[in-house]
């Protein structure tokens, strides 16, 4: 993911476009795709994915072994393949329904319509058809088809207001502006004339880009004097104009140049612990694998130099490496074959599950591979503002010295807008100030055309203002009354302190903020004509230059020697259910740390009002910015069995990643501490604590989630990410592993989908290793009994379809399907009550001390499968050994493998019950079904010559089959005790422990 906040990079490469010369860039179409590939080059490229696939190279090695004669006990077929091409078609639809779903997704956005300029008129087009340096025309509440420079707007000042949501989630508007020098030259009414050579103006401005909130340029109107561009001329793509009839603008960024698309999210490499150990296990296995057929290749190669000398074999000197490679590929059920899929299928499918949840509408799954995480997360890294609270604003106090001036300067200093008699605005706080203020009878009336605010019918005009930013943290306007110019400043307490110098109003700062409430400082200067004159000068050619250093440095300059004018408070009200889902992540042992931009007290109050800190938690707060400071404040604080709540401030925590001693005083302090609160943090510092705490507790798990676009490096950083995602959508849920619409549904999303998907999961990934080995351990036992000379045991078509057909839909619906505690409508699809594991924070700590999945846990169902395989071999191979046919000879291994396979299909078919939690009517249908589906074949092929021995009806009646039915049912039953009565799931082992490193 590309960062959103390199707002201080500076893009040294240059555009141009002349008009009306250059014609649209037919090299840069306003196409987008976010297809992997096109679909001539889909198969190919799938075909090529799946088999580089680790796995699925074993098995085309194994296929070719088959083919190569002195390998191949399938005469020279390779029936691997057809098992496997299966698998990999399974595989290649299901990324052909995803791709296609790009494929309409990108459809529907490039055949969206829009105006541009063609032959002295505005035509309707598709999106797609729009090229850089066309001119476009958007009307009132269409889409922005592409990143524009807005040429004019129907209001006569030039300004338009647009919806940002698809950037940043607020539905708030903002202004934008015009050129101003081009207002007329591109009025809708003037189209006729915009190709004559008069109307000739050069752009300059940055080459494509993917930082947002940023655009500097310049123009020049035939040979007249070059001017600025910023980036309140400019609009993204996908942004909604609103209250404003049209606009014209032109066409700088196209297709995949746009900045929105440049800030796409790329694809990112993260894996389960459950899929980092299972390809430990697919190594390990391997590994057994090769020893297993070295120790049978060596057993073949003596046993037939000792038995040379009997002609009647007809026995000849053998190769090692070849007994080898014919050994691989009769044991090659070692590794299931559709492990890989399977898993992938389960996984797709939870994740739609998920998806249409009702108890939690609006959820997604970006990243169906993490499911299983969320039932093994340690600890939550959490945003406050719009995650913890609601971001909806309720003005509290207001603590001023002159009470009038307070409230003009609120009244002025915003960036909201009226329209329609309604106040519309990107910030929730001011527009919770401006009511405030209406309430107090200071009524914004809104702002004209020649930037003339109205309060109370009287005008103020704006002369210049710089808006609020996350890196300046304040807000300023100059307006001229009369003769007067007056600057109003608001913004963070630390930023305007600096601005203001001393101010004896502290106190109420820190009594606003132990409340809870979010704080605004208010300033005032004067300045007469002749200050602002030469003041507008050098700022302008600042502008000119592109010197953003001194463009800065001439507003702090603006802005000094402040007058106090008054502290506000707001308070953001809490969102729904917050402290019981915060009360029960802690019963689950699950630590919250909590990362903010909001002031220390303000934090510290919200963490005791969402039961983050109780009342018997001992605050250890650091704010100190020396190092020796910090470290006395640690060692003052030693006691690490206490209920510690570790509360750090932005620049404090700076001082501690820079210095090593201090770092590692920080991560002992977290490591025993109940609740760590930073305060006053940035984006990147959120993204560092994550990392900090990823690389010194690497058995930790960590989830992060948030709101907004700055938490987006955070929840990038985490094992697991979330999203909060409002109606409109946020980038924070776009960008995530999993989206949900409120804090309490993380509750739900952790404890019941976690919970479940780890437990099924894992099992799934047991039992398909337990079915293979007790499916191919008789191949090696009857090793035994023919001198290892590689003679197969199972019919070697009917063996390939073990995987596909006789034992796999069964646990594909136990993954689906299964619950430990269903509600009255567990069978349905989408889920419509909650679930009682929402409501057992134990069951969590459970199952993430002691997880299902372990190294240890898969060679005891390994072994298992091994023990089982041999027992039915023994059973089946030694009960029939003086079984006669009607011409009195012995029956052959044949029969004995058909006898072996369908026992085989039998018990791990039952298998599937042992640790399933609720049996429905349909998987009882399907498991039957799979063992029959055997059976039914063998009655097809009866009237075939299979083997001159094999008769299905007598065998069928034949005592040994009843025999090895029981031995069956006597296994089930040992499988089942050890499940249900020794709780073998849980108990196998200690709890796992985190250290720190």
């Amino acid at each position: 993911m590309k960062s959103y906040f390199q707002i201080n990079e500076q893009v040294s490469q240059t555009e141009k476009i002349i008009l009306p010369d250059d014609t649209p860039m037919r090299n840069r179409p306003n196409t987008i795709t976010t297809m992997k590939t096109t679909w001539l080059t889909f198969l190919p490229y799938a075909f090529i994915k799946q088999i580089t696939q680790p796995a699925n190279i074993y098995f085309i090695v194994i296929g070719i072994l088959q083919i190569i004669p002195v390998t191949s006990y399938t005469n020279g077929v390779p029936t691997i393949y057809g098992p496997l091409s299966m698998m990999i078609s399974i595989s290649i639809i299901k990324d052909a329904f995803e791709e296609y779903s790009r494929y309409k997704s990108d459809q529907e956005e490039n055949k969206r319509k829009s105006h541009k300029y063609f032959e002295n008129q505005f035509i309707e087009c598709c999106w797609k058809d729009i090229y850089q340096a066309d001119i476009i025309l958007v009307m009132e509440n269409e889409s922005i088809p592409c990143d524009i420079l807005i040429l004019s707007s129907s209001y006569q000042g030039g300004i338009a207001y647009v919806e940002t949501k698809q950037i940043d989630g607020e539905t708030n508007l903002k202004q934008k502006y015009s050129i101003y020098d081009l207002q007329q030259k591109y009025h809708i009414d003037n189209a006729i004339n915009f190709k004559q050579k008069d109307n000739s103006v050069k752009f300059v401005y940055d080459q494509k880009n993917p930082i947002l909130y940023k655009l500097s340029g310049t123009y020049q109107i035939s040979n007249s004097d070059v001017d600025s561009l910023n980036y309140g001329n400019f609009i993204e793509r996908d942004c909604i104009l609103k209250n404003t009839e049209w606009i014209i603008g032109l066409c700088i960024y196209s297709g995949m140049d746009c900045k929105i698309m440049l800030n796409s999210s790329q694809e990112r490499t993260k894996r389960s612990r459950l899929e980092q150990y299972m390809r430990i296990c697919i190594m390990s296995i391997s590994i057994s694998l090769a020893l297993f057929c070295i120790m049978a290749s060596i057993y073949e190669f003596l046993w037939t130099n000792n038995h040379l000398n009997y002609s009647y074999l007809g026995l000849s000197k053998d190769n090692v490496f070849v007994d080898l490679g014919l050994w691989f590929s009769l044991l090659s059920y070692f590794i299931p074959i559709s492990l890989v899929v399977n898993v992938e299928l389960v996984k797709f499918g939870q994740a739609k599950m998920l998806e249409s949840d009702k108890v939690m509408p609006n959820s997604k799954s970006h990243q169906s591979n993490l499911i299983e995480q969320l039932g093994e997360i340690n600890i939550v890294f959490t945003d406050k503002t719009g995650t913890l609270t609601k971001n909806s604003m309720q003005f509290r106090e207001l603590f001023a010295q002159n009470e009038k001036e307070a409230l003009l300067c609120l009244s002025l200093c915003h960036s909201v807008v009226k329209s329609k008699n309604k106040l519309i605005g990107s910030s929730p706080d001011e527009l919770a100030i401006l009511d405030y203020c209406e309430q107090k009878g200071y009524l914004f009336q809104g702002i004209d055309n020649n930037n003339n605010l109205t309060i109370n019918k009287t005008q103020f005009h704006r002369v210049m203002n710089f808006d609020f930013s996350s890196e300046k943290k304040r807000m300023t306007i100059v307006v001229k009354t009369g003769n007067e110019y007056i600057l109003f400043c608001k913004g963070a307490d630390e930023v305007l302190l600096e601005l203001i110098g001393e101010c004896k109003h502290q106190q109420v700062i820190h009594q606003y903020a132990v409340k809870g409430y979010r704080t605004l400082m208010l300033g005032r200067k004067t300045f007469n004509q002749n200050e602002i004159d030469i003041y507008l000068a050098d700022y302008k050619k600042a502008q000119e230059d592109k010197d953003d250093e001194m463009m800065n440095k001439l507003q702090k300059t603006l802005e000094s020697n402040l007058e106090f004018l008054g502290i506000t408070a707001v308070e953001d009200l809490l969102a729904d259910d917050v402290g019981q889902t915060i009360q029960d992540l802690k019963s689950a042992g699950i630590k919250v740390w909590v990362l903010t931009g909001d002031k220390v007290e303000t934090a510290i109050a919200i963490g005791y009002s969402c039961n983050l800190i109780d009342s018997k938690d001992m605050l250890q707060v650091v704010t100190e910015t020396t190092v020796g400071s910090i470290e006395e404040v640690f060692l003052h604080y030693c006691n690490e069995s206490a209920n510690i709540a570790l509360v750090i401030s932005g620049q404090a925590l700076s001082v501690m990643l820079d210095n090593p001693q201090l770092k590692s005083m920080l991560l002992k302090r977290a490591f025993y501490a109940k609740v760590v609160i930073v305060a006053r943090v940035s984006p990147k510092q959120k993204q560092q604590v994550v990392a900090l705490v990823k690389e010194n507790l690497p058995k930790a798990y960590t989830l992060a989630i948030g709101d907004g676009a700055n938490d987006v490096s955070m929840i990038n950083e985490a094992h697991v990410g979330v999203g909060i995602q409002g109606v409109e959508g946020t980038q924070a849920a776009r960008a995530a592993d999993f989206a949900i619409q409120e804090f309490k549904h993380l509750k739900r999303l952790m404890f019941y989908y976690g919970v479940e998907c780890s437990r099924k999961n894992a099992l799934t990934i047991l039992y398909i290793f337990f079915k293979n080995q007790v499916f191919i351990t008789p191949y090696f036992w009857f090793g035994f009994l023919n001198g290892f000379s590689g003679q197969y045991l199972y019919d070697q078509w009917l063996s390939q379809l073990f995987n596909t057909i006789f034992a796999s839909l069964p646990q594909v619906l136990y993954a689906l399907f299964d619950e430990m505690h269903p509600s009255s409508e567990h069978f349905q699809w989408s889920k419509t009550t909650h679930n009682i594991l929402e409501e057992k924070p134990d069951v969590y700590v459970q199952f993430r001390q002691q997880p299902i999945f372990t190294i240890i846990k898969f060679w005891l169902w390994v072994f298992n499968g091994m023990v089982q395989g041999l027992i039915i071999f023994l059973v089946c191979t030694f009960s029939t050994e003086n079984q006669n046919m009607d011409n009195g000879k012995t029956m052959e291994f044949f029969e004995d493998g058909v006898f072996i396979y369908g026992i085989v299909i039998l018990l791990v078919n039952l298998k599937v019950l042992t640790f399933t939690y609720t049996n429905y009517n349909f998987t009882i249908f399907f498991i039957v079904l799979s063992i029959l589906a055997y059976w039914l074949i063998l009655i097809i092929v009866n009237d075939y010559e299979l083997s001159p021995s094999f008769n299905f009806y007598r065998y069928l009646i034949s005592p040994q089959l009843y025999l090895a039915l029981a031995l069956t049912c006597m296994l089930f039953l040992f499988d089942l005790a050890i499940e249900r009565f020794y709780d073998f799931q849980i108990y196998v082992r200690k709890p796992e422990s985190i250290e720190l490193v």
